[in-house]
This record gives structure tokens, C-alpha cells and sequence, in this order.
């Protein structure tokens, strides 16, 4: 049980602390916007990878028990049309809650996508949907429902989390329409197929079109 409390610091307390706090407070206001999106880039990779380090080593489990296995063709194709379907709802979602929420370009798709060049966006794109699969679903998802032997209070805990990340960098709008919408999904995405690749797949498509806004442009 220690292991497993000590694993989901890592996996979610570690990450959020670092992006809501000492980014902000630390880095971002002495770099550059591009040279503070790539190191926060390399932080989310070592704590990924960390964890993979950590589920292998110091628990003595295999990464299957994250979810990490093999995925059939049809899987990959299944993975890549939900990311398009999803990626399509994305306005739908921004939409709807314009209703309700002022529209702000601080925090909008359209000032994040104006604000980097498509490498540095493609490698967010790579980093969320990577790294943040293994953070906060496949690990997250995996000893949550172990203890808790629930899969709502589990999904319920890595969404808040998962939210709490997004926070930092898009306005409220973006968050409430967006983020909190797709992170229901991708949670149940998730317990649906239990595998970290399908869900890899799925939220890189999703997230695609950011890059291509900026090539269009």
C-alpha cells in the first residue's frame, strides 16, 4: 500500500505542484514562452518515465498491470478514428460553453496556437498525449481502482488532477468545455480498453490539430 500511495504522489501530486507552482513561480518568468514549454516538456518526460522506472523496479510489477500491452491493427485504427470523432467535438464543446462563458483569447486555442511554432506544438502534442496517459491514466487509473475498488471514485480522483494541470495554461472557458468533457472521456475511454496505447493514440489525435491551425495559418 505504501508503494502504491508513494506511486500516486508521483504520478499526480508531483506534476501538478510542478506545473501550477514552481514553473509559474521559478522558471517561466525568467525564460522565454518556447525555452519554459520545452523544459516543462523534459520534466513531464522524466516524471513518465520515472514512472515506468518506478512500477518496475521498486513495485516489481510488470507494465502491463498500467496497461501498457500490444494493440491489434484494428485496435490502432479503432484508437485513430475516436481521436478524429473527438478532435471534431472540440469546437462543439468551445461553442456550447461560449454560451455560457465570455470568450477570451487569454488562455484560447487561438493564443496558445499563436504563441509557438508547430515543432514546439507537435512536441506538446507528443508530450500530453504520452506522458499524461502514463501519469494520470494508465498509473493513476490502475492503483486508484486497487485501493479504492472503484472505478468512479478512481476516475473521479485523476480527473481533478488532470483538470487541476490544464488550469495553468488554458482560461476557464477552454477548461469547463474542453478539458473537463474530453477527461470524462478519456477516463472511460481507459477502463473501456485498459491499454495505455490505444489511449496514447487517441489523445495525440485529438490534440493534432493544434499543429495543423499553425501550418494553416
Amino acid at each position: 500500500m505504501q508503494k502504491k500511495i508513494f506511486g500516486l504522489s508521483l504520478s499526480l501530486a508531483v506534476p501538478l505542484i510542478y506545473i501550477l507552482f514552481v514553473s509559474p513561480i521559478f522558471l517561466k518568468p525568467h525564460v522565454n514562452g518556447p525555452t519554459s514549454a520545452l523544459i516543462d516538456f523534459a520534466v513531464l518526460w522524466v516524471l513518465a518515465l520515472g514512472m515506468l522506472f518506478f512500477t518496475q523496479s521498486i513495485e516489481k510489477l510488470s507494465l502491463t498491470t498500467i496497461g501498457w500491452k500490444p494493440l491489434s491493427l484494428k485496435s490502432i485504427f479503432t484508437a485513430m478514428g475516436l481521436g478524429i470523432l473527438l478532435s471534431l467535438l472540440v469546437p462543439i464543446f468551445t461553442l456550447a460553453v461560449s454560451k455560457v462563458f465570455p470568450p477570451s483569447d487569454t488562455g484560447s486555442i487561438t493564443q496558445v496556437t499563436s504563441n509557438f511554432s508547430w515543432w514546439i506544438l507537435l512536441l506538446s502534442v507528443l508530450t500530453a498525449g504520452i506522458t499524461e496517459e502514463i501519469l494520470f491514466r494508465g498509473y493513476a487509473l490502475e492503483r486508484l481502482y486497487e485501493i479504492t475498488s472503484n472505478k468512479w471514485v478512481s476516475g473521479l480522483i485523476s480527473l481533478i488532477f488532470f483538470v487541476a494541470i490544464h488550469s495553468a495554461g488554458w482560461n476557464i472557458a477552454h477548461v469547463v468545455g474542453v478539458v473537463i468533457p474530453l477527461g470524462i472521456i478519456l477516463t472511460g475511454l481507459y477502463f473501456w480498453q485498459r491499454n495505455l496505447s490505444f489511449m496514447m493514440i487517441v489523445h495525440v489525435v485529438i490534440d493534432l490539430p493544434l499543429v495543423f491551425i499553425v501550418l494553416l495559418r
